[in-house]
């Protein structure tokens, strides 16, 4: 057992995402997507804590106990069948605990349109079906097998979603004065900048309307009202996170 041990549907999790659905307009729809997101991991990352622990160790493994970092990206990826040998019944099948986490995703969503009178296009049963065909064929191993079909298969249920670019809402509101070489944002590298990159607002863009500035809002209105709570359970861990 352990306090911080990450439970399906857990309390504080749908307190969270519940309360997305009351937030302001400006920041409602982002909070709705980082409270889901939250929401659907405490299926996917159930029974490890985000926290450095032996509690997160599954195996003989160099790297360090904090999180599902043993587990590596098994607990992530849909369709895929590994072990947890810590528990009891130690195989562990993705489809059933995302098909699990949708469902009530979905329960939560139709719950919230309701109250908006609006009206499902799609029944359970219906997307269930849906959902199991483009997860598709169950694997296991260390390799993230069929990834590309499974993406063109979610496309096909959301053609309207159109492709990802995790960077395109700061571009669209940010300019970058590079000093030097340009910052690297990932790997070694980005450890051993001498000259920072200067970050402005673009001329003629309303900062407060621009998708990045009410995702940046909505992140920080998620946190404080996370931390409600967590305060209150790391406490009783005899942790202060103010002064971590």
């Amino acid at each position: 057992m352990h306090l911080l041990n990450t439970t399906p549907d857990n309390e504080i999790a749908n307190k969270m995402l519940d309360s997305s659905f009351k937030a302001s307009e400006d920041t409602r729809l982002y909070r709705i997507g980082i409270a889901t997101h939250a929401y659907a991991d405490t299926w996917a990352h159930q029974n490890f804590v985000g926290w450095y622990d032996f509690f997160n160790d599954i195996a003989l493994d160099v790297k360090p106990d904090i999180g599902h970092a043993n587990a590596e990206h098994h607990p992530d990826w849909p369709a895929h069948r590994w072990e947890d040998a810590r528990l009891v019944k130690d195989g562990v099948d993705n489809t059933e605990r995302f098909l699990d986490a949708a469902k009530k995703i979905y329960e939560k969503y139709q719950n919230y349109n309701k109250k908006m009178n609006r009206k499902a296009n799609t029944g359970w049963k219906t997307l269930c079906s849906q959902l199991i065909n483009a997860m598709g064929e169950s694997f296991s191993g260390s390799h993230n097998y069929y990834h590309g079909e499974r993406i063109s298969r979610y496309r096909e249920l959301a053609p309207w979603l159109g492709d990802f670019d995790e960077s395109e809402w700061f571009k669209y509101a940010i300019d970058i004065e590079v000093r030097g070489l340009k910052d690297s944002e990932k790997g070694v590298l980005s450890m051993f900048t001498m000259l920072r990159d200067k970050l402005y607002w673009k001329e003629g863009v309303d900062k407060e309307k621009t998708h990045w500035y009410r995702f940046q809002e909505a992140v920080k209105e998620h946190q404080g009202k996370a931390m409600e709570d967590l305060d209150i359970l790391f406490a009783k861990m005899g942790v202060n996170l103010h002064n971590v």
